[in-house]
């Protein structure tokens, strides 16, 4: 997708009122802003995953365990949902082609410098990548309750990272259900069905959710003291 796509975009749904010119501009930030705010941002309770857990074959402490080591629990902050841009999956995505321009919101490595301790570092960010590259941009991030990444939006079923981050945007159902559809496309169900309070039983739905760094960040024991807490 293309910049002047993305003004497309926005101006058929009411965000843009600017020039089709492909040019990044206040209109084109405030029409993505507008995009990534203007849901309903309903809430989930403690039922809706209870309900989630009977229909996949979880626990109820498997699903609320995800959310609690994902996001604390919250789907949204301030009207927007909560993300996490990747600067090193953007620089993949990108083939470091911004690597040297660039480097706030592109490098090869994890880690590579802190993420925005903010929201709003995290959307200027998140906002810095998209004019950069629209795809890669809402590619490289993750989004909501259960932190998906805008790169994995066809097995949750979107055909763009756009129309998955526009969608993780309206509301916690639809995070829900993109969290359930991910799940059982990806093959990781059955693997968050074997996670119990032992942080050993946790190690490979940590790794196929979470990356390779999950053992860094200690996701498996977060997620096994989680389970615990709740079951």
């Amino acid at each position: 997708m293309t910049l002047y796509d993305l003004q497309g975009h926005l101006r058929a749904t009411g965000r843009y009122s600017g020039a089709l010119d492909g040019l990044w501009g206040r209109l084109t930030e405030a029409g993505v802003l507008l995009l990534l705010s203007d849901g309903p941002d309903t809430v989930l309770s403690d039922e809706d995953l209870r309900s989630a857990a009977k229909r996949q074959g979880l626990t109820f402490a498997q699903v609320k365990a995800v959310t609690a080591v994902e996001s604390s629990g919250a789907g949204f902050f301030a009207g927007r949902p909560l993300i996490l841009p990747e600067p090193h999956r953007f620089s993949k995505a990108t083939k470091g082609r911004f690597d040297k321009t660039d480097p706030d919101v592109s490098y090869p490595k994890w880690g590579t410098k802190p993420y925005p301790k903010t929201q709003d570092g995290r959307y200027d960010q998140l906002l810095h990548m998209i004019r950069l590259d629209v795809d890669a941009g809402f590619a490289s991030a993750s989004y909501g309750r259960f932190q998906i990444m805008g790169e994995n939006h066809a097995s949750c079923g979107y055909s763009t990272p756009m129309a998955f981050a526009e969608a993780m945007a309206r509301d916690e159902v639809h995070q829900l259900l993109a969290f359930e559809t991910f799940l059982v496309v990806t093959g990781l169900l059955g693997k968050l069905r074997a996670c119990t309070a032992d942080p050993e039983t946790c190690r490979s739905f940590c790794k196929g959710y979470n990356g390779s760094a999950y053992q860094a960040n200690n996701y498996h024991t977060k997620l096994a003291a989680a389970i615990k807490r709740y079951s």
